[in-house]
């Protein structure tokens, strides 16, 4: 799981080997982070820290339409920035459509 929340953040691995100088350790399973060490390595790698205890990698389905193409090709996988920003506007627009209504807007056509 620490391995793929590196693939996930698009972090360069060389920085988080630095940040955490017994990630090698920790991948390999000699070693075990504390949960101090954990939140901090989540937190670079922009992975919710639920997901560094599940025993394989969750499936992330794109929650919107993804026409964004590299050369005429699909982008075979999204950052964990856009994920982010996307999950953030949709809680956005959950609140707001929320909010509209308990103040009795009418609809949008």
């Amino acid at each position: 799981m620490l391995q793929w929340a590196i693939d996930r953040s698009d972090a360069p691995e060389d920085d988080l080997r630095q940040r955490f100088a017994r990630l090698p350790d920790w991948i390999a399973g000699t070693r075990q982070p504390t949960l101090k060490q954990l939140e901090a390595f989540a937190k670079a790698t922009l992975t919710p820290i639920g997901y560094l205890f599940l025993s394989e990698p969750p499936d992330e389905p794109v929650p919107i339409p993804d026409f964004r193409t590299i050369a005429g090709q699909p982008v075979a996988h999204l950052s964990a920035n856009l994920l982010d920003a996307i999950y953030l506007c949709q809680q956005r627009q959950e609140w707001y459509r929320d909010y509209a209504r308990s103040i009795g807007e009418a609809p949008l056509p």
